[in-house]
């Protein structure tokens, strides 16, 4: 034993002093480069160890280093991170950061990157820019306007949603175009689900006994905006790629609060709303003194006159529209949140409830989410990240968009003479003659409603193998699950108008989804750095796992009172059952030498059991090259403190959707005997993905210390093999296959974004940001004859068409051409889209913001003209034509001349999407204040969103659609609910 500790001892006395002489001791200052002032609490690391330290209250800082060649990383919230040589330590200058260029952005599933070593235009949206200047109802809400290179749309104004999003263009033809989006590394659903709204017994949108036209909203409503802390947007393949089989439309990475080491934090906040309709059309005031054959004056004159006479002596009209949708409807928004925690453990706690009624009578929404974050250590080799989500959230969405019932609000509303009279009497309803259903009716008694359970649940396990100066590997384990529990009611009971003409009347439906999206990965990321070089190599798998499951049971002739299917005449069910997996093994190799040229290659090796092909791996390869030219020593340019030049290139892929291999038999019953028909349509079991190809090339700069910055990117995007339906001669007894591979598609576009400060001195700060953004789509390849695309529009009135040369969302109508086939008009996709924001900060504690956006020539398949014109209720309806005839008469559909174009309408807007002002009450205030001495921060403020609209466009938004989430952007209008304009007060403290 005596013998062991010599030898250790020996060795101890060998060893230290090359440990001492190993390690140096470097000392320095940290400053602001505009006034010289000392920065207190800057974090300045070792690159590549985990050895750091903080600035005292004079900025200065000592820490220990492996050797003089090590290099220290310098990051204070609010200025651009620095990086430089231990021996140039002495001074160090910090720029304020008026761009996002210090921020981190994700290059692949396990690895993150400083936006100014970027190679790609990723978008970005932070907490602020999300919900700290108001107060959005939804997250793809709270994004429209803010991301270049996307469209984002409303397709209804009802409450909880229902938006459009699209990345660079368009994706797919019949599958989705929607991104993927990822939780806190959970894969979640958007689903639009089905809710029967839209079929026979209801409003008769479909003939079917399900379909797109139910106005549902999409799922991201579930989210709470207020949660999150940034949302990271990949916009095309290039940036997606390392997410393989499921990126093809983008991804959309959303990252939520998590707690600090430090103080525990309280915020309380408290906003209370109102809402009333953003537009309304206006409804024909009647001529008494006049007859017409046609529109709201076109009953007889024996019909007339009686309705005059005894019903309405007082030649009395009503404003109906202005009766439905011109309420006053309120939010209330409450939420709590605690963060906080030790160097072993962080937490974050959050809780709110979003309260809001409609601008129709009974409707409203109404979201509770609860989430707890937590980081904890085990040991120092050991982090565990768990981020949970419960939310619960109802709507009553009313009816609205296309109809065959005379139901659908606005479509009935188009019909209904404002001398008509439709309020209850002693609770009893007018009929209404000429649509067959008094609309207030249905909003007094029409049950449209749906509810949500759904929870998010995510872990991550890191484990640090190594830990060194210069070299570091870890282990990173990541999953979990998107539970989701929907269940929709729709009811029309037998008393109304419209259900009396049926053969059963009063009409029950209840649908009921499940849908589960879990997801596990693990990977090894190594870091290793030698000098001025650095290498990040990583290596894993991933796995995805996806099931839904609906059901629904409806009934028709309901006895009165009662809403049981099972006392129905008539009882209908369906269950629909879908799952799939995809498998991924991905590789991303990094080289950064000293931040100046940044290559990044990789690839991720895809198979899906939805592929025709299950064991097929598809490859999804990603290269970039980003060079800051500035950092080199040439780079002589003071005013210029950012150049960089990049270009990357990527690959992703969009399976069949799910079914589409198979053939269904068809069943049948003879005499009892159970048999099966041979289908005509039928399954493709050698279907292959949709696959996207992206190249990209950029300049990103930043001049005068960064008091101005701007981004340009050019984009080519090729869509290849993109399914469709492929008819086949009906000799073969088989009339089409479900999914086939049958052309290509070209995006191609430009992203330009300027921001600056124009203003910054002591009591005034002004930052702008100016956003333009255009895309073109074409169809470069089809094997199949040019065709309608299915669900896109309604014949006379605009469809949309595959067309090679031609744009994918491009419209067609009548007259049709020499050769037999419709005219091709105008594009869904606007020429270009601009966004303006702006932040001032003003006499020390006022803050101003407001957000405006244009789409420039959009154009829309809109029948609204048509409906208020055939009805009659036009505002313009009976001015006189050049004969003297009421212009509406002439506008109809089969009048002389009238043809498509009329349909085809310019869709343009300019909207100020949301203003605020804000005061912040001064800290030395509270302390005076004892009962609010212990509060750190009180703010107080109002603001709007979606507050003006400027265009000349007919109808209640024209960013509405009617059939929901198309890829193809079939923007068709049949006055969908009106969009709200809302209004906040806010109140907002922290302890």
């Amino acid at each position: 034993m005596r013998k062991k500790f010599k030898l250790l001892t020996l060795l101890l006395a060998l060893l230290l002093p090359a440990w001492l002489i190993a390690q140096t001791v470097v000392s320095g200052k940290v400053t602001e480069s505009t006034n010289n002032k000392p920065l207190e609490g800057a974090t300045v690391s070792v690159r590549g160890g985990k050895n750091f330290v903080q600035t005292d209250a004079d900025g200065k800082f000592s820490i220990s280093v492996a050797n003089a060649d090590a290099r220290l990383v310098v990051t204070y919230v609010g200025y651009l991170t620095q990086t430089v040589d231990a021996k140039n330590s002495k001074a160090i200058s910090l720029i304020v950061d008026n761009t996002s260029m210090s921020e981190v952005v994700v290059t692949g599933l396990a690895t993150s990157i400083k936006r100014s070593n970027s190679a790609n235009a990723v978008g970005s949206i932070s907490a602020k820019q999300l919900t700290g200047n108001t107060r959005p109802q939804t997250l793809d809400g709270a994004m429209q306007g803010k991301i270049t290179g996307a469209q984002i749309s409303a397709n209804s104004g009802a409450p909880g949603g229902g938006f459009s999003v699209r990345l660079r263009g368009i994706s797919s033809i019949n599958l989705s175009s929607e991104p993927l989006y990822i939780v806190d590394g959970v894969y979640i659903s958007n689903s639009q689900n089905a809710t029967g709204a839209g079929t026979g017994p209801f409003s008769g949108a479909t003939g079917q006994t399900s379909g797109t036209q139910d106005q549902a909203p999409n799922r991201l409503a579930d989210i709470n905006p207020g949660d999150i802390e940034n949302v990271s947007i990949l916009k095309g393949p290039s940036a997606a790629a390392i997410y393989g089989t499921r990126a093809n439309a983008g991804v959309v990475i959303i990252t939520t609060k998590r707690g600090k080491s430090g103080k525990t934090s309280i915020n309380v906040g408290q906003d209370f709303g109102m809402v009333n309709a953003l537009n309304l059309i206006g409804m024909h005031k009647t001529i008494w003194n006049k007859q017409f054959t046609v529109g709201t004056d076109k009953a007889t004159g024996a019909d007339y006159t009686a309705e005059k006479a005894l019903k309405n002596p007082t030649s009395q009209t009503w404003d109906y529209e202005d009766i439905i949708y011109g309420n006053t409807g309120f939010i209330s928004n409450t939420r709590i949140s605690m963060a906080g925690g030790s160097d072993k453990i962080k937490y974050y706690a959050g809780a709110s409830r979003w309260d809001e009624t409609g601008i129709q009578k009974r409707t409203g929404y109404q979201r509770n989410s609860v989430r707890l974050n937590l980081d904890i250590q085990p040991k120092t080799w050991w982090d565990i990240g768990i981020a949970s989500n419960v939310m619960v959230t109802e709507s009553d969405r009313s009816f609205a968009g296309n109809d065959n019932n005379g139901v659908s609000l606005g479509y009935t509303l188009a019909y209904i003479p404002n001398w008509l009279p439709q309020l209850p009497v002693n609770g009893v309803y007018p009929s209404n003659k000429y649509t067959g259903q008094n609309p207030l009716e249905i909003v007094d008694k029409g049950v449209n409603n749906e509810k949500v359970n759904r929870f998010i649940i995510s872990f991550n396990n890191t484990f640090h193998l190594i830990r060194k100066s210069n070299h570091t590997l870890k282990l990173t384990m990541q999953g979990g699950i998107d539970q989701l529990q929907q269940e929709n009611f729709v009811h029309m009971k037998e008393e109304l108008q419209y259900q009396q003409q049926r053969a059963n009347p009063g009409a029950v439906r209840n649908t009921s989804t499940r849908s589960k999206n879990l997801n596990i990965q693990a990977f090894l990321v190594d870091n290793f750095e030698h000098k001025n070089w650095g290498f990040t190599t990583s290596l894993g798998t991933v796995r995805l796992e996806t099931e839904n499951k609906t059901i629904w049971f409806q009934g028709e002739g309901m006895p009165r009172g009662t809403t049981n299917t099972i006392n129905a005449a008539v009882q209908l069910s369906n269950l629909e059952l879908s799952s799939w997996q995809d498998v991924g093994l991905v590789a991303q190799e990094e080289i950064n030498w000293d931040d100046k040229i940044i290559l990044t290659g990789g690839v991720r090796m895809d198979k899906s059991s939805l592929n025709g092909d299950t064991k097929k791996m598809y490859a999804f390869p990603k290269a970039s090259l980003a060079v800051n030219i500035s950092s080199f020593d040439f780079w002589n340019v003071p005013a210029i403190n950012l150049f960089k030049i990049r270009a990357a290139y990527g690959k992703t892929g969009n399976p069949a959707s799910f079914g589409s291999k198979f053939t269904n038999i068809i069943p049948f019953a003879i005499g009892g005997v159970t048999g099966a028909s041979t289908p005509t349509t039928v399954g493709n079991p050698a279907i292959v993905p949709e696959t996207s190809k992206e190249v990209e090339m950029g300049i990103d700069f930043a001049a005068f210390k960064s008091r101005l910055t701007g981004e340009l990117s050019y984009y080519t995007r090729d869509i290849k093999d993109f399914i469709d339906v492929f008819n086949l001669s009906p000799g073969s007894g088989v009339t089409s296959l479900k999914a086939f591979n049958v052309g290509d598609i070209e995006n191609h576009g430009w992203e330009v974004s300027l921001g600056g400060t124009p203003v910054q001195s002591k009591n005034i700060k002004w930052t702008t940001t100016v956003n333009w953004w255009q895309n073109n789509s074409e169809i470069t390849r089809l094997i199949i004859p040019e065709k309608a695309t299915a669900a896109s529009g309604f014949g006379a009135f605009g469809t949309q068409r595959l067309r090679v040369g031609n744009s994918p969302s491009q419209w067609y109508g009548t007259p049709n051409g020499a050769n037999g086939l419709p005219t091709a008009y105008e594009d869904a996709q606007p020429k270009w889209q601009l966004s303006w924001s702006n932040n001032i900060t003003f006499l020390k504690n006022f803050e101003f913001s407001m957000l405006l956006h244009r789409s420039h020539k959009n154009f829309n398949s809109s029948l609204n003209g048509e409906l208020t014109d055939e009805g009659g209720t036009s505002p313009d309806w009976s001015n006189p034509d050049k004969n003297g005839n009421p212009i509406g008469a002439g506008r109809i559909l089969g009048q002389p001349g009238i043809t498509s174009r009329q349909f085809i309408q310019d869709a343009s807007y300019t909207k100020l999407r949301e203003a605020s002002l804000y005061y912040t009450v001064p800290k030395s205030v509270l302390d005076k204040m004892g009962f609010l001495k212990n509060m750190e921060q009180a703010k107080i403020g109002i603001s709007g969103s979606n507050l003006f609209l400027w265009s000349d466009y007919y109808g209640y938004d024209p960013e509405a659609a009617n059939f929901g989430n198309r890829p193809t952007l079939a923007t068709v209008d049949l006055l969908s609910f009106p969009s709200a304009r809302r209004i906040y007060f806010h109140l907002n403290f922290n302890f």
